[in-house]
């Protein structure tokens, strides 16, 4: 009987401790909060100015660190790295010289056929950034408008790929004749809207990003290249952005009720 007796009041117990487990809600305004935080950002990229004569839109991705403090000021890094699918522009007159002449042009591969070559955009990026989040709600001091600016530098360049057959003109060293790789400084500026909660998995920030960046041509020598290897080109890129975060913090409460 006292076994009993024991084991039903240790059954009660845990009982008790799963009932208010399931039964506890957290509740109280958010505060102010200082936590380090990185994110994963998806965005697409409209050229603009010199860089809208060399590619058509492309992908951007991001990832970043970065600190919020209490006094909503934001300190990031950025990496990023853009990519488009056959989006360069004048592909045909940077290859003429190693592409038919007759009907539609192609590049001619190691077998004699069609090399099905297609060209695209690789952007490289490092930007360090610093910026500000100005609450709309008291009920959200940790969310509002983000306002950044940012300084960096960045690498863009010219990919050729072969879909159907190899063309040797493009293979190794032969693809620096054709690639522009450019390099250059760049100033950054964003405008959004930054959701920081209580809840890990629902921060993010969506806006709009500009960036200007000053580039000059990195390679001795490019084939149909009719500009100076001295000129500084204006490239510009208006991006679409969206940063799903992950902060670093935990989950602080008022009040804790059970029932």
């Amino acid at each position: 009987m006292k076994q009993l007796i024991i084991i039903a009041i240790f059954l009660g117990s845990i009982g008790s401790v799963f009932a208010q487990e399931i039964g506890e809600e957290i509740v109280g305004q958010d505060k102010p909060i200082s936590t380090p935080f990185c994110t994963a950002v998806g965005g697409w990229t409209f050229p603009d100015a010199d860089m809208a004569d060399k590619y058509q839109s492309f992908m951007n991705l991001n990832a970043n660190l970065g600190w919020k403090t209490k006094e909503n000021f934001l300190w990031m890094v950025e990496f990023g790295f853009g990519f488009g699918s056959d989006n360069a522009k004048g592909k045909n007159q940077i290859l003429s010289g190693i592409m038919t002449n007759e009907g539609d042009p192609f590049v001619i591969s190691r077998e004699g056929s069609d090399a099905g070559v297609v060209a695209y955009n690789r952007n490289l990026s490092l930007v360090g950034k610093v910026g500000k989040v100005f609450p709309l709600s008291r009920k959200r001091p940790n969310s509002g408008i983000m306002l950044t600016l940012g300084l960096g530098a960045i690498q863009h360049q010219i990919i050729y790929q072969s879909t159907l057959e190899v063309a040797e003109q493009l293979e190794g060293d032969y693809a620096y004749l054709y690639d522009r790789q450019m390099k250059g400084i760049m100033v950054s500026g964003f405008i959004g809207y930054f959701h920081m909660s209580k809840k890990s998995y629902t921060n993010f920030y969506v806006g709009l990003e500009l960036d200007q960046a000053w580039t000059k041509l990195t390679r001795d020598y490019q084939i149909n290249y009719t500009y100076s290897p001295n000129k500084i080109f204006q490239d510009r890129m208006w991006t679409l952005k969206i940063g799903w975060m992950f902060p670093f913090f935990g989950r602080d409460a008022d009040k804790i009720y059970y029932f």
